[in-house]
C-alpha cells in the first residue's frame, strides 16, 4: 500500500490570480446557451464569444493581451446566428474552425500579428447543415482533418481537399459533446439520449455503448490522454451533479461516480494528460475545482480550490507552448466572466526558479503532425511526437506555430525517421560523435553554448581553435535553423566568442590541464548566461569589446616573457580565470538589465489614482430605526421612466400610491414614526401622474404633470394633509394642445418659470403668474427623455430618444444652438449640467445594456470626455449631483447600491469614490436641500431612501478628526437654491443675475483655516533673508513644559495676554532664535512648487 503515501508533484499547485488590470476587461459576452465552452486558447491567441446584435461574432485578442477590449477592436463576425463552438488546431495557432445554430462550420485563419480589422470571410465553409451545430474539434493527430457534430449525427471532413470522410447517425437524440482519444483512432460522444458511445471513424462503427448520466440535461466528455479511461461530467437521477469515469475494457460500468452538488450550471471538464490534472469549471459557478486523476484507488484526488467572486460563463486550458514554465506555471486556466476573462495560473512552489524543472514539465505532444489524411485512413495510429518545454531547446522564444492561409498550404509529409533529440543544455553541437576535441577538425561552425533564446548567436563568428584541455562531446544541434538567425551581427554573438576563446589556449601548447577544471568554468559561464535576459546598447557593446582586446593583449605579452612555458602555463592559467572571472562579472553588474519581453505599455488612466480627493472617503450612515418613516402602504411600482419616483424639500416628501386617480401622498419627514393604518391622505390628480416636483421657492407649492396634458399646482398646508383632496390650487393646459407632459423642471434662478416637456414632442415654457406658455422649444424628433437647467439659468439641456443631445438658449432660439450624441441605449436617459455649467453629464445605456457614465464638455459635445461602464441591468440610473462638492450619486429602482463619483474638470473627469452598499434593495432615492445638512457632524449630503414600506434617512459624511472646528474645505458657500433672484418676468425680459451663495457655517464655530492660522501664523514678509526665509513663532514642542498654560494658549494674535506672560513668551522665542542661528530657517516646503504651506501643518 505504498502507493498511497506516495507525494504527487502537483499536489500543492496553487491557483494564482493576478491583479484586474491583467485581465482582459471590458468585454461583452452576453449570455450564449450552447454547448460550447465560449472561450478557448490556442500558443498565440484567445478566442471567445462576444454579444452582437448582427449575428454571431468571436473577440479574438493575444495569449499575453492584458487590460480593457476596446469596442473598436476587430471582430471575427462569423455567422448570422449565435457562435455555439470554436475550436484552434493543434498544428497551426492561426487557423480557427467555428460553428454555429446558423447551421455553418466555418475555417478562418488569423494572420501572425492578429487582427488589424473585423474578419468576415472566411478560408473555407463547409456545405450547410440540416439543423444546428453544436461541436467541432481537431483531429489530435493527423492535420486538416475536422469532427462536427449537429442533432444526432457525427461527420469527420477533410477540410483540405473540402470532403466528407465519415459519417454516423446512430444517435437517438442531440450529441451534447464528443472529444478523440489521444493517439486519434477512436471517438467518444455523449448524447441527450443518456448514452455513451465510442465510435471507430474508419470502420463506421460502434466499438463500444453503455449508459450515461441519468439526466438529460447537458453532459460534457473527455478522452484522458492515451489512457483507456474516458470521463464525463453530468447529473444523475435527483439532479446532483457527478463526475464519472469508466475504461474501456469495462465499459458498461464506471468504476469512479464523484457526486457533488445539485447546482444548475453543467461542470466543464478541463483535462492536461501531461500532469493529470483535472479542473472543473461549473457554469455560474464562482469556484474552480482542481482533481488529479490517479490509476489506483481513490481515482480523484482533490486539490487546492479556487473560490472567485465572479460567475464563470466559460472556461479553457492554454496550450503547453504558451506557458511560462520557468515560473514554475504547470498549467494556466482562462475564465470567461460576463465581462472579463481571467487568467488563473496553477503554479507549483520551488524554492527557486531560475532553472528549468523538468520533472514538472514532463516532453508533452508536439505540433507537427504525426500522420498524413491517407496514413490515417490506412490504419495508422502513430502518436504526435514529444517535445521538451525547456526554453532553451525551443526553436523560438514565443514558441508558436504560423502555417499560413489554408489556400496556400499542403498537406505535411511525415516520414518514420525519429525527431532528432536536441543537444544538451551544457554541451556544444557541432555534429560529430563524441570525441577529445584534439581529434574534431578545426572547422568547427558554430560552437554554442546552451543559452536562452534571447542570446542565440546571430551570425556565424569566426572559426575559433580548437580546445586542448578538456575533452567535450559534440553533436549537431538541431534546435537551431536558419529562420533563427537574423542577418544583424549580435554583440553579444561576439562576446560569447571572445569567452570562449579565453578559456583556449595556443596551439603549441603540450602540457593539459585536469579535464575537471573546463567543464566547471563552462558552467559558471553558462549559468551566468541563463540568469540574463538583457537588451545591451551599442556603447556598452564597445566598452566591452574594448575590455576584451586589453586583455588578450595582456595575455599574450605576459606570454611571450615568461621563459618556462609549462610552468608560466599553469600559473596563468589560473591567475587568468581569476581575472576573468572578475571582469566577467563586473561586465554583468555594469549592464542595465531589461525584461527580456517587455509588456506593452496601455494607455491606462492612471492619474485618478494619484488626484486627492477630499470625499474619497464618504460614508453613508443610515438613520436609526427610531428616525424612518414607516409602514408605507400601497405604494406604486411602475412610474414613468421619466420621473424620479420620489420628490422632497426642507419639509415634505411626495410618494406616488398606486390605484387609479393618479394618487400622491405627503409626509413631513421631520416626523418619523410608523404610520396609522387607514386611509392615506393623499393628492388625487384624476388622471395617471407622470411627474411632479416641487417649486425650489415655496417648500408648499407642488407641480404635477398628467397623461391628460394638465399640469396642476397643489398648495400643502403648514401641517400637511389630514384627508385626501382632489381638488389642485391651480391647473394649467395649453389650449392647442392635448398630449401628456411628461417632464416637470422648475428654472434655478427665476420665481414662477416652469418647462414642460410634452407628447408633441416639444418643450413649452410657463409663466406660472401668467399662467400661460412664454416659449416653446421644438427640434425633438422622439421623446424627450430628460432635460435640465444651467446653473446661471440661460441654458436648457435635453436628452431624446434619438441619442443626441440638444442645448438650448430658450429666450433667444427655439432650436438647439448645440447638438451632439449621447448615451446610444434607447431605453431612457439622463442629463444633468456640472462644474458651474462647464460640463455635461449623461446617464444611460450602451447598445447591450450596460449603464454607463458620460462626461461632455458643454462647448464640444461630438463625442465624450470619458465614458464609465457601471453594470448591465434594467434599472434606469436617476443622478443626484451636490454642486457643492461635485460629487455625483447615482442608483436605480431595485439597485441596493448607490454610486458615487466625483466630477472635475480633469481627465478622467469621473473620479470613482467610496460606494455605498444598502442592507436591501430600495424603490427610490431623494436628497434634500443643503441648509438641512449638520456640517457640526461634517455631513455634506442627506438623503431619504425608499423600500418596501419604510422611509429612512441617509447621512453622507466625511471622516475628519477635528469635528469641532467648522470645515470650510469641504462646504465652499452654497448657492441660495431657495430664494429666488428674479421674476419670471425679469427673466422672459431677458435679465441675467448670478445666484446668491450663503455660508453654513454657524456662528460659535471657529473654521479649520482659522484654527491653522492660530496654530502656526507665518509672518507674509522675510526678516532678513531671502524670500524663502520665514521665522516660527510657535513654541518649539521640547520647551512646551517649560511655559506656562497661559503663554501657551496666546498663539491668536486678538486674545489680551497679560504683559507679563509675553515678556517671558519674548525671552523664550529670543533663546531658542539664538540657538538656532547655525540652522537655515528655510522650511522645506519653500523649496517646493505648488504646495499650500498649510498642507505641511496636517
Amino acid at each position: 500500500m505504498a502507493w498511497r503515501f506516495k507525494v504527487s508533484k502537483y499536489k500543492n499547485a496553487a491557483p494564482i490570480v493576478p491583479k484586474k488590470e491583467d485581465w482582459v476587461n471590458d468585454i461583452k459576452v452576453g449570455a450564449p446557451q450552447s454547448c460550447g465552452n465560449h472561450v478557448k486558447a490556442s500558443a498565440a491567441f484567445i478566442a471567445f464569444n462576444v454579444e452582437n446584435r448582427g449575428g454571431g461574432s468571436l473577440g479574438l485578442v493575444p495569449l499575453d493581451y492584458k487590460g480593457r477590449v476596446d469596442s473598436s477592436t476587430p471582430l471575427i463576425h462569423g455567422h448570422s446566428d449565435l457562435i455555439t463552438d470554436f475550436c484552434f488546431s493543434p498544428f497551426d495557432d492561426g487557423i480557427l474552425a467555428t460553428c454555429s445554430t446558423d447551421a455553418n462550420v466555418r475555417i478562418w485563419h488569423i494572420p501572425e500579428n492578429g487582427l488589424k480589422e473585423s474578419l468576415s470571410n472566411a478560408e473555407y465553409s463547409l456545405p450547410q447543415f440540416e439543423k444546428r451545430v453544436e461541436n467541432v474539434m481537431f483531429h489530435p493527430t493527423t492535420e486538416f482533418l475536422l469532427s462536427v457534430a449537429y442533432f444526432d449525427t457525427v461527420k469527420l471532413w477533410d477540410i483540405k481537399h473540402e470532403k466528407e470522410l465519415f459519417s454516423f447517425s446512430g444517435h437517438e437524440d442531440q450529441v451534447q459533446n464528443l472529444c478523440w482519444n489521444g493517439s486519434g483512432s477512436l471517438l467518444v460522444t455523449s448524447s441527450k439520449d443518456r448514452t455513451v458511445r465510442v465510435i471507430d471513424p474508419r470502420t463506421s462503427k460502434v466499438a463500444y455503448e453503455a449508459e450515461g448520466h441519468k439526466s438529460p440535461k447537458d453532459s460534457r466528455i473527455v478522452w484522458l490522454g492515451h489512457t483507456e479511461r474516458i470521463l464525463s461530467t453530468g447529473w444523475d437521477a435527483s439532479r446532483v451533479r457527478e463526475v464519472r469515469i469508466r475504461d474501456i475494457r469495462n465499459f458498461s460500468k464506471p468504476y469512479k461516480v464523484q457526486p457533488f452538488d445539485s447546482s444548475t450550471g453543467i461542470l466543464m471538464p478541463l483535462y492536461d494528460p501531461d500532469t493529470n490534472m483535472l479542473f472543473l469549471a461549473g457554469k455560474a459557478d464562482v469556484s474552480i475545482m482542481y482533481w488529479e486523476v490517479t490509476d489506483k484507488e481513490p481515482f480523484l484526488t482533490e486539490g487546492l480550490k479556487h473560490n472567485g467572486s465572479v460567475q464563470t460563463k466559460g472556461a479553457c486550458l492554454v496550450p503547453k507552448r504558451g506557458l511560462d514554465v520557468m515560473s514554475g506555471e504547470v498549467n494556466r486556466l482562462l475564465q470567461l466572466t460576463s465581462n472579463a476573462i481571467i487568467p488563473i495560473t496553477y503554479q507549483v512552489p520551488r524554492k527557486t526558479y531560475r532553472e528549468f524543472h523538468a520533472d514538472i514539465f514532463p516532453d508533452t505532444p508536439g505540433y507537427e503532425p504525426s500522420s498524413t489524411i491517407s496514413q490515417w485512413l490506412g490504419g495508422a495510429n502513430i502518436p504526435v511526437k514529444n517535445i521538451s518545454l525547456d526554453p532553451a531547446k525551443r526553436p523560438n522564444s514565443k514558441f508558436q506555430i504560423h502555417r499560413g492561409p489554408l489556400s496556400k498550404r499542403e498537406e505535411s509529409k511525415v516520414s518514420d525517421a525519429d525527431t532528432p533529440v536536441p543537444a544538451p543544455r551544457s554541451r556544444i553541437s557541432n555534429g560529430t560523435e563524441c570525441k577529445p576535441v584534439s581529434e574534431v577538425r578545426p572547422t568547427l561552425s558554430k560552437p554554442m553554448v546552451a543559452v536562452k533564446p534571447s542570446f542565440m548567436p546571430a551570425k556565424p563568428s569566426p572559426t575559433p581553435k580548437p580546445a586542448l584541455r578538456s575533452s567535450f562531446p559534440l553533436q549537431e544541434n538541431k534546435n537551431l535553423t536558419n529562420e533563427d538567425d537574423p542577418s544583424a551581427d549580435t554583440p553579444v554573438k561576439k562576446n560569447l566568442a571572445q569567452l570562449r576563446k579565453n578559456f583556449e589556449t595556443n596551439e603549441e601548447a603540450t602540457v593539459e590541464e585536469p579535464e575537471e577544471e573546463n567543464p566547471s568554468k563552462l558552467a559558471s559561464i553558462r549559468k551566468a548566461f541563463e540568469t540574463r535576459s538583457v537588451s545591451v546598447d551599442e556603447k556598452m557593446v564597445e566598452r566591452r569589446r574594448e575590455e576584451v582586446r586589453q586583455e588578450q593583449t595582456i595575455q599574450e605579452e605576459e606570454k611571450e616573457n615568461v621563459s618556462d612555458q609549462v610552468t608560466l602555463r599553469e600559473n596563468s592559467n589560473r591567475v587568468s580565470a581569476a581575472e576573468r572571472r572578475k571582469t566577467f562579472e563586473q561586465r554583468m553588474a555594469s549592464v542595465e538589465e531589461k525584461p527580456s519581453s517587455p509588456t506593452p505599455k496601455r494607455a491606462n488612466v492612471t492619474r485618478s489614482f494619484r488626484r486627492v480627493c477630499k470625499f474619497r472617503h464618504l460614508k453613508g450612515t443610515p438613520g436609526h430605526k427610531s428616525t424612518c418613516i414607516e409602514n408605507l402602504r400601497e405604494l406604486s411600482r411602475t412610474t414613468p421612466g421619466e420621473c424620479d419616483g420620489l420628490a422632497a424639500n426642507s419639509e415634505f416628501v411626495i410618494l406616488p400610491l398606486s390605484g387609479p386617480g393618479g394618487k400622491l401622498s405627503v409626509i413631513k419627514h421631520k416626523k418619523p414614526g410608523r404610520l396609522p393604518d387607514g386611509v392615506i391622505p393623499s393628492l388625487m390628480n384624476t388622471s395617471n401622474v407622470m411627474d411632479f416636483t416641487f417649486d425650489p421657492f415655496n417648500d408648499h407649492t407642488l407641480a404635477v404633470a398628467c397623461d391628460d396634458g394638465k399640469i396642476n399646482l397643489w398648495h400643502i398646508p403648514e401641517g400637511g394633509l389630514s384627508q385626501p383632496t382632489n381638488q389642485p390650487n391651480e391647473t394649467f393646459m395649453d389650449v392647442g394642445s392635448s398630449d401628456k407632459v411628461t417632464i416637470l423642471k422648475w428654472h434655478p434662478l427665476a420665481a414662477g418659470v416652469l418647462a414642460a416637456a410634452t407628447g408633441d414632442l416639444n418643450i413649452k415654457i410657463w409663466d406660472i403668474h401668467r399662467q400661460s406658455v412664454a416659449l416653446v422649444l421644438t427640434g425633438h424628433p422622439d421623446q424627450i427623455f430628460s432635460m435640465a437647467w444651467s446653473p446661471c439659468g440661460r441654458y436648457l439641456a435635453t436628452m431624446c430618444r434619438d441619442t443626441h443631445i440638444r442645448i438650448y438658449e430658450p429666450r433667444h432660439s427655439s432650436e438647439p444652438i448645440s447638438e451632439g450624441n449621447g448615451p446610444v441605449g434607447v431605453r431612457g436617459a439622463r442629463i444633468l449640467w456640472a462644474l458651474n455649467g462647464k460640463y455635461l453629464v449623461t446617464l444611460g445605456f450602451s447598445k447591450v445594456s450596460e449603464r454607463q457614465i458620460s462626461v461632455y464638455k458643454s462647448t464640444d459635445l461630438t463625442k465624450p470626455a470619458n465614458t464609465v461602464g457601471i453594470d448591465v441591468s434594467p434599472a434606469m440610473l436617476i443622478p443626484f449631483y451636490d454642486p457643492d462638492s461635485s460629487t455625483l450619486f447615482a442608483t436605480g429602482k431595485g439597485d441596493s447600491t448607490i454610486y458615487a463619483y466625483e466630477i472635475g474638470s480633469d481627465f478622467p473627469h469621473l473620479f470613482p469614490l467610496s460606494h455605498h452598499k444598502c442592507g436591501s434593495v430600495h424603490q427610490g432615492l431623494v436628497m434634500l436641500p443643503k441648509q438641512l445638512c449638520d456640517v457640526r457632524q461634517v455631513e455634506f449630503c442627506k438623503a431619504m431612501r425608499l423600500t418596501s414600506s419604510v422611509l429612512e434617512p441617509l447621512s453622507f459624511t466625511v471622516p475628519r478628526v477635528k469635528t469641532e472646528l467648522f470645515q470650510d474645505d469641504l462646504f465652499p458657500p452654497t448657492f441660495v437654491s431657495w430664494e429666488p433672484v428674479m421674476t419670471a418676468a425679469e427673466w422672459l425680459g431677458d435679465t441675467n443675475r448670478p445666484p446668491r451663495t450663503l455660508s453654513l457655517k454657524p456662528s460659535d464655530m471657529v473654521s479649520l483655516s482659522e484654527s491653522r492660522e492660530q496654530q502656526s501664523p507665518v509672518s507674509s514678509q522675510s526678516n532678513s533673508g531671502g524670500p524663502h526665509t520665514h521665522i516660527r513663532h510657535e513654541t518649539p514642542p521640547f520647551l512646551k513644559g517649560m511655559v506656562p498654560t497661559e503663554v501657551r494658549q496666546t498663539q491668536h494674535k486678538n486674545l489680551n495676554v497679560p504683559e507679563e506672560a509675553q515678556e517671558t513668551q519674548a525671552r523664550l522665542e529670543e533663546s531658542m532664535s539664538q540657538q538656532m542661528d547655525q540652522i537655515s530657517k528655510a522650511l522645506e516646503q519653500d523649496r517646493m512648487e505648488g504646495v499650500d504651506s498649510t498642507e505641511w501643518e496636517d
